[in-house]
Formats: structure tokens, sequence, C-alpha cells
């Protein structure tokens, strides 16, 4: 992509003054071209338009990312929000290191650019140091509103996008990492391979997930009662479509990480009840 410099006299450099950060590394998900820093690709026309902080890169969604954002956006995870806390308290204990379990294998590199993909309400944001440039990703408009309100930092930073279809230049960021969410993707390994895209070479590109058979610990399941569990699952504020998603959904993370990822590490986590996916791009056994 070319570069902007915002000291520049003429129209581009009003356009580098005015513009978002996040709207100068984006580009046109259509044609490719680098959006520096417009609200529409000059090449193609595709509009990108920044609502409240937030740049839109995003088309009508489908398949399990409609069910999540449907999820996220509405009032189910309000209600469902304080159980994934407990989990995750359990597992560090303490969320603090329930969370170090994964953002340890990020680099210690002062003044990174850094993309957390499924940025969520930027649960992550304060543990990542503040020298650093963090951008996020999301499907959610709600849960980037959120981020944008608790870190103001982050406005200009945020984009609405899916997984699948990053909006950013080959290799721009100096670590990329995904926590939680990941299960649910709508195209697991266009995300691995749009993660790795977006990496620089030899960048460590990170996702961390609860194991996608974690329903069948579950008391009911034991038993033959499954029905128990959604009842369960339900009190706790998931809304049927989510909950169908989340018992009948299954990806066999191994198998997806080795063909994607074949120089991939994995670290179990949150006692063993999740899994960390470490690749910094090496081919296999090197």
């Amino acid at each position: 992509m070319g570069k902007v410099d915002p000291t520049m006299s003429g129209p581009a450099g009003i356009i580098a003054r005015q513009a978002s950060a996040v709207a100068m590394l984006a580009r046109c998900l259509t044609c490719r071209r680098g959006l520096l820093g417009r609200n529409s690709c000059a090449s193609c026309g595709r509009s990108y338009p920044e609502v409240d902080r937030i740049l839109e890169a995003i088309g009508p969604l489908t398949g399990t990312n409609r069910i999540a954002a449907a999820f996220y956006d509405g009032p189910s995870w309000r209600r469902f929000r304080p159980w994934e806390r407990l989990f995750l308290w359990f597992q560090g204990p303490g969320p603090d290191r329930a969370r170090r379990q994964v953002l340890r294998h990020l680099p210690e590199q002062p003044g990174a650019l850094v993309l957390e993909v499924g940025i969520g309400d930027g649960e992550n944001v304060r543990r990542l140091p503040s020298d650093w440039a963090i951008y996020g990703v999301d499907i959610s408009r709600a849960q980037l509103a959120a981020c944008r309100d608790r870190f103001p930092v982050m406005a200009g930073r945020l984009v609405r996008a899916e997984a699948e279809d990053l909006p950013f230049e080959d290799e721009t960021f100096d670590a990329v990492f995904s926590v939680g969410g990941f299960n649910y993707y709508r195209d697991h390994a266009a995300a691995l391979r749009e993660m790795r895209r977006v990496a620089r070479l030899g960048a460590p590109v990170i996702v961390a997930d609860e194991s996608p058979d974690l329903y069948h610990f579950a008391p009911g399941f034991a038993i033959g009662l499954e029905g128990l569990d959604r009842w369960g699952l339900r009190a706790m504020g998931l809304d049927p479509e989510f909950l169908a998603m989340v018992t009948d959904h299954r990806v066999d993370i191994d198998s997806l990480a080795q063909a994607e990822w074949p120089g991939h590490r994995r670290f179990p986590i949150w006692n063993r009840l999740g899994y960390c996916l470490v690749d910094d791009g090496s081919p296999e056994g090197a």
C-alpha cells in the first residue's frame, strides 16, 4: 500500500490528517487497493463509512457469523456474560491468569503494531503494553462500541469486519491474535489464512478458544440427558439459535490447523478445557 505522509500539503495531506488510523491501514475488500484514509475506494468506488469512529468494512453476514453477531449485539450476551467470566475465573484462577496463558505468546516488542480479531469490548486491551498500537476487528457493532467507550484510545482503530475477509494489506502487523469465538467462525480455514496474511513474516499469529467438544463435559450429556444441559444454557442466557449452534457445530481443530498452519504449535490452556494455536509462518518441521 502506498504511504501518505500527514505532513504533506495538498489533497493527500488533508486526507491523511482527517482520516482515522485504521482507514490509513485499510484496503478495499473488492479490488484489494489501499483506501489511503478515504471513506470509499478510489479504484472501484466501494464505500467504507466510518460511524462513530468505527470503520464499516463488511457485507451481509451469513451462517454462524450472522448468529454470533445477533447474539453479541442483543440482550442475550449481557445475561450470559457473568457465566463467561465465571468460567475464566476458575481457569486462571482469575481472568488475568486465564488470559495471560494466551497473551504470553505475543512478542516482547516495543511499539508493536498489533491486531486483535474478535476484540469484543476490549477485555485484552488493558493487558497489553501501553506503547503498542492496537487495532481491533469484530462482527458485533455493540461490542466495538463498548470497546471504544471503555478505551477512548481505540477510537479510529476499530473495524466492523469478518475474520474471513480482513480489510488490511499483506504483512501489516507485528502480531495477530484471537481469544474466544474462533470455534464459531463461518469459515475457519479462511480465517486462519487471513490472519496469517496480514501478519508480517515471522510474526506470531495466535488463536485460542474453548475445546470444541467442551459441551460433552456437561453433566446432562454424560448421563444421556442432553435436554437438561440445553435447559441450563437457556437459563444462563443463550438464545435458541445460538444454543443450537453451540450444541450442533463441530470443528476438528487439529486437522484444520495442520492443513492451514503446518508449522504451528498447540498449547493446552484453561485446565485443558481450551487450546492455543501459535504460528509464525514457518513450514512444518522448520
